[in-house]
């Protein structure tokens, strides 16, 4: 009788790593495929005079003196007449200052009860579009735009385009190394924000909005209004475009980077809190996307499984025992072996593959540290919780 027992509660709990962990394994097997076999999304419709269209650059910052001025200079670098607006919001500092002084047009946001990066992105849409933009683009201020996200950006707009989304990538900064740790932050961050958007464009689905180097029409934002103020503001509109119909179109040939910030106690307040925010966005924003299917959405069922996609590094830690329970052995091996072909594409996207490859070494702890943050993880997931700024280091020029 109590072998019995165990038996059912060996097959229940492998039921339940196979629940838990099937959405994001399955996210990772479209990526690679689209990555591998499908072409690159873009711009829907005929090109009609996208040199005519006025863009503008929108810069969200708070407290963002160090590095402000390197954001509008990337952009001025490329794309002169574009006008850029840096919103200075609740700003302590010499931002606006520094903003003003790199020829941007700064707009001040002092407003205590008006917190977070969706207020002053708001703010920002609202004077560019009032002041005859047709486009909005997001720059965050730690951010470097590289030439040609600007003009990319037009044509795809031109060609029809109502939301658009570039490579976001994370770089150790110019004349720094990052030890093995930071690189493997920099490799998840690849994964997440150029490997699985890549195949889901590729697929024919919205590859996503990640905070940084995506734009949207002043049409787009009429008619789906920016008014979301959780932690990932960023995801939760994303869900509300494709939940409206719209997919963003992925640019793959421009790209912005952001400098890696410092490890430590601090940045993994911050990963808890966006992976915390990314499971209330789940718990709230679910049903949209489930009606949007209902309606004949197809788009939104990837949206949705990815939604409710576990963090890559806790679902190993899940399914690795599961090699030890007979019956589950054939899933668990599958999902390393995905996850294996995974780290293989995301190395391959990058410049310096084999220091990539050195970086799995400290693997293990990655995932151990991960593991210990869970439970932080889940106290964020309140709509409460606050984005807290980062620390910065001065760039070097």
């Amino acid at each position: 009788m109590l072998l019995e027992l165990l038996d059912v509660l060996r097959y229940l709990l492998g039921f339940l790593v196979v629940i838990a962990t099937a959405p994001v394994f399955l996210e990772l097997v479209l990526a690679l495929a689209g990555n591998l076999f499908g072409g690159m999304g873009g711009g829907s419709g005929q090109a009609a005079g996208g040199n005519e269209l006025r863009l503008a650059v929108v810069v969200p910052a708070h407290n963002e003196e160090i590095l402000v001025a390197r954001a509008v200079e990337s952009v001025k670098a490329q794309a002169a007449t574009v006008p850029v607006y840096v919103v200075a919001h609740n700003c302590t500092d010499g931002t606006a200052m520094a903003a003003a002084e790199a020829g941007g047009l700064v707009l001040g946001l002092d407003d205590a009860g008006l917190r977070g990066k969706a207020a002053a992105l708001r703010h920002g849409f609202a004077v560019a579009v009032g002041d005859g933009a047709d486009v909005c683009l997001v720059l965050d201020a730690d951010s470097v735009a590289c030439d040609g996200w600007v003009a990319a950006t037009r044509v795809a707009f031109g060609r029809g385009a109502r939301a658009t989304q570039c490579r976001y990538e994370q770089r150790a900064g110019e004349g720094r190394t990052a030890d093995k740790g930071g690189r493997l932050r920099i490799l998840a961050f690849r994964g997440m924000n150029v490997l699985r958007a890549r195949g889901r464009a590729a697929l024919g689905f919205s590859p996503g909005i990640f905070g940084s180097g995506f734009a949207l029409s002043s049409t787009t934002l009429r008619e789906v209004p920016f008014d979301g103020d959780g932690i990932v503001e960023d995801l939760e509109y994303h869900v509300r475009l494709v939940a409206a119909g719209m997919c963003v179109s992925w640019l793959d040939g421009a790209r912005v980077y952001a400098d890696l910030a410092p490890g430590g106690a601090a940045q993994a307040d911050q990963q808890a809190r966006w992976e915390g925010g990314r499971l209330a966005a789940a718990h709230e924003a679910s049903s949209a996307l489930v009606r949007a299917v209902l309606r004949g959405r197809w788009r939104a069922l990837e949206t949705l499984l990815d939604l409710w996609s576990l963090p890559l590094s806790r679902a190993v830690v899940l399914v690795v025992p599961g090699l030890a329970l007979h019956g589950f052995r054939l899933y668990g091996a599958v999902c390393l072996l995905v996850t294996g072909g995974y780290l293989a594409g995301v190395i391959a996207l990058g410049t310096e593959p084999g220091r990539d490859l050195l970086a799995l070494i400290a693997a293990p702890m990655f995932v151990l540290r991960k593991v210990i943050q869970t439970g932080r993880m889940i106290r964020m997931a309140g709509r409460d919780a606050e984005w807290v700024r980062t620390k910065r280091e001065q760039p070097q020029r």
